[in-house]
């Protein structure tokens, strides 16, 4: 799958998802949607997930369909899918504030305090490593395109 964005000035950009058939899903995002989009795309490509939400529209479900809450309530989600979400929004947090200690302490109590079907992820050292390098790399990339320039990732 591809995943490109589209960089905007004065309007939403654009990401798009390029499907391995050749389909395609889209919407237009506001910053804090690419960076999201990005922290899934670095922790789903270098975890190796497949079932999670690069996955998920990889095998035909719309992007938009993730706006809409009715449509996600009835979302079947793999334990991939959970830990990926709950993942993301740690790695964005660290982004603001700083590494965490403990990644895997702060996300085994963010995990357990919504969900108790699964254990909480457990990640190694080198991989939390490998996508905070990822992951900011991808952001200043971000931060530095010009508007009406496209960054475009194979996932």
């Amino acid at each position: 799958m591809l995943l490109r964005i589209t960089k905007n000035y004065d309007k939403p950009h654009i990401i798009l998802y390029r499907r391995d058939d050749g389909s395609e899903t889209w919407m237009y995002a506001e910053d804090f949607f690419v960076r999201h989009d990005l922290s899934h795309y670095c922790l789903e490509k270098l975890l190796g997930y497949t079932t999670a939400f690069m996955g998920m529209l990889n095998n035909g479900m719309d992007v938009k369909d993730f706006e809409d809450r009715d449509k996600r309530k009835q979302m079947i989600l793999s334990r991939e899918a959970l830990y990926a979400e709950n993942i993301a929004n740690l790695f964005l947090m660290e982004i603001a504030q700083g590494n965490f200690k403990n990644f895997n302490l702060i996300a085994k109590e963010s995990f357990e305090s919504w969900n108790r079907e699964f254990p909480a992820p457990v990640l190694l050292e080198n991989d939390i490593t490998r996508i905070r390098e990822l992951l900011r790399a991808l952001l200043n990339s971000w931060k530095e395109l010009p508007p009406g320039k496209i960054i475009e990732l194979s996932f």
